[in-house]
């Protein structure tokens, strides 16, 4: 395992959020850090309309879910072509690199635990031009080390005038990820492991930005307990799953040595499992392992969302999608 820190960092100039935060921004553009509008930081989609670049519900016409942000460059060479380093935002371990843009709808990206931080999220760089030569699995950076250059690297074709960097700040939910992937029938391999995007689940890296540019909160942990829960759902399991082994800051009390009995479950709207209760088996619960049900909802932030809803609210009782019971399936390994 490699443990050297690669320190190419950023010219002083962009440490200034740094400083007042603890994070940077992962272009040389300014205009976020400047309080300057969208559309002068965000890449839009061929709709040219702004917000498709956003995180949530801003694809087709709000029916397809976007799972980070689009960032587009500042400079560019004489063909047109993006020449923006990407940074990395926060100290931590680079968990993850791939280096061929055929092998995911990412294209070349990177993945770095931060793993200094409570809970240990991951932020992930994608559509990379180039990987930086020293950014390999292992290796620890500094804020602001350069992990490449931004770029339009994607299974699909990215014309150069929308090239940008996908910026992703989130939470891994098994660490058995492969066994999920080989029940499934896929007909590809899977060459990203725990590190791939069906194994990842995100927050609107702009609303955190912006919240710590305001003061409200001064880290990840403090604006997940800001998020609204959409959904709490009980899955009856005495298994501690390794997303909480992971982030055991997300758990509400303690539980080593109980017996566990059930996990009630709270999910912000975009289906991140943000905090978990444990249930003991001195509580008397109904329900057999296995089992899954909804204890609580918010009809009205559910109704109003138009995609990747955590439940389906349209009938006489609420739901869950499918969707939820496939992230429910990879934390428990159920089958």
């Amino acid at each position: 395992m490699k443990t050297a820190t690669i320190s190419r960092l950023l010219p002083c100039l962009f440490l200034v959020f740094a400083a007042k935060a603890g994070i940077i921004w992962p272009t040389p553009n300014p205009a976020f850090q400047n309080g300057q509008p969208i559309e002068a930081y965000i890449q839009p989609t061929a709709s040219g309309v702004p917000e498709s670049g956003l995180f949530g519900c801003v694809r087709n016409s709000g029916s397809r879910f976007h799972e980070g942000i689009d960032l587009y460059p500042i400079k560019r060479d004489s063909r047109g072509e993006a020449l923006d380093p990407v940074y990395a935002v926060l100290p931590g371990r680079v968990v993850h690199v791939s280096r061929v843009a055929g092998y995911s709808s990412y294209g070349r990206y990177v993945v770095i635990e931060h793993d200094g931080e409570v809970p240990a999220y991951h932020t992930l760089y994608a559509h990379l031009a180039t990987v930086g030569d020293g950014i390999m699995p292992g290796v620890r950076v500094e804020a602001g080390t350069v992990l490449g250059i931004m770029g339009r690297s994607a299974t699909y074709s990215i014309p150069r005038q929308r090239a940008h960097v996908h910026f992703e700040i989130g939470f891994r939910l098994t660490d058995h990820f492969q066994s999920w992937y080989h029940q499934q029938t896929f007909d590809s391999k899977n060459r990203h492991g725990v590190w791939n995007g069906m194994n990842l689940v995100s927050v609107d890296p702009l609303a955190f930005y912006k919240a710590l540019r305001k003061g409200e909160v001064k880290n990840l942990y403090e604006h997940l307990k800001r998020l609204p829960a959409v959904a709490r759902i009980r899955v009856y399991s005495d298994q501690v799953p390794d997303f909480l082994k992971n982030y055991p800051a997300l758990a509400t009390r303690p539980f080593e040595g109980r017996a566990v009995v059930a996990w009630d479950i709270a999910f912000t709207e975009y289906g991140v499992p943000r905090e978990w209760t444990p249930r003991f088996a001195s509580e008397g619960l109904p329900g057999h392992p296995g089992d899954v049900t909804v204890i609580a909802y918010n009809p009205t932030l559910l109704e109003a969302q138009m995609c990747r809803r955590v439940l389906d609210v349209g009938g006489s009782k609420p739901t869950i999608t499918s969707g939820t019971l496939t992230t429910i399936k990879k934390l428990f390994q159920f089958k």
